[in-house]
């Protein structure tokens, strides 16, 4: 195990340590390991928690030239879940990927991923971005009109507040300029897809 606790950037996580049998992920910080593991072992507790088991690891990826690090991994109930998260320090790229190669024997490669995998992603988001555009358009003409229903939600009214202040230009406007970059991704991956370091667990 490496005695540190390891600053990252995540969804709802700030920061981890590589425990015995497991990553142990939290939104609160310690100054030390043995602090973390305290916080952490506390059932009440307002922090984000989440705890990936080295044996329920599928991969772990990360693109040369992103920072983001990709943990795919297997749920205690066994639904397939993922993790992503980046360093503070970009020293403990190294020292990360070193403990799983040499203390957890994941078997670590390099490979140039494919056009249609480098792009898979950006297509999805592209499809989505146009889909949600269409609707938002046709939203904002409906509350432009006086016809759009009044909603009991919260979230639905400041949802139809944002699109009406929008109008219908702004709208298409954001969503073309949203999916102008995305073209513009799917583009210059395709035609030059990354290289990417992958750890695979033992026996696979």
């Amino acid at each position: 195990m490496v005695d540190k606790v390891f600053s990252i950037t995540g969804n709802k996580i700030s920061a981890f340590i590589t425990d015995e049998n497991a990553l142990k992920f939290s939104s609160a910080t310690s100054n030390t390991v043995d602090t973390f593991r305290e916080a952490f072992a506390k059932k009440l507790s307002l922090a984000t928690k989440v705890e990936i088991k080295y044996d329920s690891i599928k991969s772990i990826k990360k693109e040369d030239n992103d920072k983001d690090i990709l943990i795919k991994y297997k749920t205690f109930i066994g639904v397939p879940s993922d993790c992503e998260f980046s360093f503070s320090d970009t020293a403990d790229y190294d020292i990360f990927f070193t403990f799983f190669e040499k203390e957890r024997y994941f078997t670590k490669s390099h490979e140039t991923l494919t056009p249609f995998t480098a792009i898979r992603n950006y297509l999805i988001g592209l499809a989505a971005t146009i889909g949600l555009t269409i609707f938002t358009f046709y939203q904002a003409t409906e509350i432009a009109n006086g016809t759009v229903e009044e909603s009991h939600s919260g979230k639905a009214r400041l949802f139809n507040y944002i699109v009406g202040l929008l109008g219908n230009k702004g709208v298409l406007g954001l969503g073309v300029l949203i999916s102008g970059y995305l073209i513009y991704k799917i583009w210059q991956r395709f035609s030059n897809p990354p290289n990417q370091t992958k750890l695979l667990p033992p026996n696979t």
